[in-house]
């Protein structure tokens, strides 16, 4: 490692911590910020300035070589300057469109830490530094994010990989650079009803057959059945012993008695071979990646999935747990039975 790249790395240290970034995470976030943007003082300094990043287009290592290449391409042009001139500029401005495409998106991640801090697990655990395979195609795809929507989506993009390694595969971020703006706008207005990789339906915007088929389409949903998706509920016992039909939300348990009497077949509870059961849309593993970039809302789904339940079940027949330790649930509203 030279001297000059500690010195940066130092220099920027400062912002990265501020935003609750440590151990492998932080050197993570450095090593990418190195990668995306060059000159992490040179960056570091603009967007303390502006509030966003809009460096310098290029470093002057980078234009020397282009000069360079402009030079060699008049030379076997056969001196034709003024076509050399016309390629220098265009190969220029794409070079400097591209670096200020990065530097937004590297902005944009930073802030996505900043408001989102990785978990001290993810802090603290995984490789120092992003995989060569993730970083040269995001760095591609980067580079080609010309608008404040595609900047945003790509920083989150790379604050979700700087928290947990691995995560976004090729084949996911494909999908994300072929993902259009109103399918992504539909994708995301259906999030505060995720939990885990399932949309509970209830509880989601109902989706026309046209939307319905984008998102099947797009590689974000399953397709539809003819019978609907349904997740089933576990076998369990609450903390008196007594046998409940459970299903959970995050840190929140959704409970019915073993004994209940099952209204009408719906999507908020429904009778699947002989079990209970709720209607949902299933992620794809595409989806779940892209999920994992925006707010987690699943208890909320379940304090909401129970207010449903509770409407359409008799008095007593239903209740709400919260998670107190490994596998320990509190009772935290109406009892069960």
């Amino acid at each position: 490692m030279s001297e000059d790249h500690l010195s940066t790395e130092t220099s920027v240290s400062a912002e990265i911590t501020e935003s609750g970034v440590k151990a492998a995470a932080k050197s993570r976030t450095v090593a990418a910020v190195d990668r995306l943007v060059g000159n992490l003082a040179e960056w570091g300094n603009v967007l303390l300035e502006n509030g966003i990043s809009r460096r310098r287009a290029t470093i002057e290592g980078e234009r020397k070589l282009i000069e360079a290449a402009a030079e060699y391409g008049v030379e076997r042009m056969g001196h034709d300057d003024a076509f050399a001139k016309r390629a220098f500029e265009s190969h220029f401005r794409r070079v400097a469109q591209e670096q200020v495409n990065k530097d937004a998106v590297v902005a944009s991640a930073i802030e996505d830490l900043r408001q989102n801090n990785p978990t001290d697990e993810q802090a603290g655990s995984g490789p120092e530094a992003l995989s060569e395979e993730f970083m040269s195609r995001f760095e591609s795809y980067a580079g080609g994010a010309s608008t404040d929507e595609l900047r945003a989506r790509w920083g989150r993009i790379l604050a979700g990989e700087i928290r947990k390694p691995g995560i976004f595969s090729g084949k996911v971020l494909r999908a994300t650079d072929e993902l259009d703006t109103e399918v992504a706008m539909l994708f995301e207005g259906l999030m505060s009803s995720r939990a885990g990789n399932l949309l509970v339906k209830c509880l989601a915007p109902r989706l026309s057959v046209p939307d319905e088929l984008k998102l099947v389409s797009a590689g974000l949903l399953a397709p539809p059945s003819s019978n609907g998706h349904y997740a089933a509920f576990n076998e369990g016992r609450d903390e008196t012993g007594q046998a409940i039909w459970s299903a959970i939300f995050g840190t929140t348990l959704v409970g019915i008695t073993t004994n209940f009497r099952p209204p009408p077949n719906s999507e908020i509870l429904a009778m699947r071979h002989g079990t209970p059961a709720y209607g949902v849309y299933v992620l794809t593993d595409v989806a779940e990646a892209l999920s994992s970039i925006l707010p987690n809302n699943e208890d909320q789904v379940g304090i909401a999935y129970f207010a449903n339940v509770a409407a359409v079940m008799p008095r007593g027949q239903v209740g709400l747990w919260t998670q107190s330790g490994p596998g320990l649930f509190s009772r935290r509203s109406t009892p069960v039975g």
